[in-house]
This record gives structure tokens, sequence and C-alpha cells, in this order.
């Protein structure tokens, strides 16, 4: 899975001519069916031009490089009807209010997970607040716990908190992994580190202190 950010400023390559057309520059939501319906594909700073791609159209997602056919795969917006819509529509996920049918808050979405191969939408990183919330913290929520997904609120399933606690869990023991691995290297570096010490202070000492040879 990619994060929604990890798409944006891609450039995109074309495998036919290969050449750049521009850089990703946004994502277009199909609230509905809960994918990424298109990329925005911006060119040039000064006289920009901007285009679309439908995701069908993506050839491949990589670290550096977002690759698709040939350049005629991006379009002008108007002659995609559909996707022209939902553009107007703007459908922002982050931000969006995660509540849950029987009108609990969840918290509120700062990112989201997308399977590169189809568009998917697959998880969302909700943010709780625990002024306001049933916990605090970040955790991810599956994307089939999701009933609703509106322009300002996202409706999940009721008891779909109960799969973001776990979640939070294991986060939380995810980072504490983190944690206890990085205290056992740098107890295992401070040790190493005494020991050199220790070291170089004995031959220091052989050094300066030259065994004392009898005469016969």
């Amino acid at each position: 899975m990619r994060r929604s950010r990890q798409f944006l400023s891609l450039p995109v390559v074309t495998l036919e001519e290969g050449k750049e057309i521009g850089r990703i520059r946004g994502l277009v939501i199909n609230h509905q069916s809960g994918v990424i319906a298109a990329l925005l594909v911006q060119r040039g700073n000064i006289f920009r031009e901007q285009k679309v791609i439908p995701y069908p159209r993506v050839v491949s997602v990589g670290s550096n490089a977002l690759t698709i056919q040939k350049a005629s795969s991006a379009e002008r917006i108007a002659s995609l009807p559909q996707i022209l819509t939902l553009v107007k529509e703007n459908v922002q996920l982050k931000g969006s209010r995660v509540i849950t049918e029987g009108g609990t808050a969840l918290g509120h979405v700062v990112e989201y997970l997308v399977d590169p191969t189809t568009g998917k939408i697959e998880a969302f990183e909700v943010s709780g607040n625990p002024a306001e919330n049933l916990w605090k913290g970040k955790a991810f929520l599956p994307a089939d716990e999701v009933r609703t997904i509106g322009k300002d609120v996202i409706v999940v399933r009721q008891g779909a908190e109960e799969t973001l606690k776990r979640n939070e869990g294991m986060l939380a023991e995810g980072v504490k992994s983190i944690k206890d691995t990085t205290n056992r290297f740098v107890n295992k570096a401070r040790q190493l580190h005494s020991k050199m010490q220790g070291d170089d202070e004995e031959t220091h000492t052989e050094e300066e202190d030259p065994p004392v040879k009898e005469p016969d």
C-alpha cells in the first residue's frame, strides 16, 4: 500500500515515447466506490497545463516515477465528463470527521492508504482527540468498515471503534518494539565503548610503565 501523499510530485513518464509529461499534483476520488478515479497532472510552472490520467491507465507506481503507456493516456478534464464531475465535487478525505452509525465520533482522517495496482483505498489513518473521542493518538481503520464517504463526514459501521482500538494497540506494540530494539542497540554500544576505553587505558599504562629488567 502507498500513502496518498507519496503520489504527489511524482514525475509521469511515458513508456512508448520515453518522456516526462508532468508531475502528479492531485488525486481525484470517487467517493461512491472508494477508489482513486484519476490523477491530476501538471506541466510547467509559468504556463501551467493540467491534464488527468484515469487510474486504469496507470502502468505502475514506483518510488521515483509513475509510468503510463503513452502521452495520450493523459487527457484534458473537459473530455472526461465523469471525472470532471468528481473534480467539481472535490471530495477531500483528509480532515474528514469519522463517525459511527450510532453517532460516536472516532476522530478525523489525517492520511489514507491506496493499493497502487488498483487505486482502491484500503485504509484510513485516523487521529483521535481524547477530549472528544474514545481514544487518543493515531490508528488505522480498514476501508471495509466504511459505510459512506461524504464531503465532510465518513460514516463507519457500528463497532468499528473496536477495530480502531485493536489497530491502535498494534501500533503501540510496534512503537514499543522499536524503542526496545533501539535501547538494546544503545546499551550494547555503550558496553562496547566502555570496553574499548578500558583496553586503551591498559595499553596506555603498559607503555608508560614498562617492566624494569633486573641487572644480572
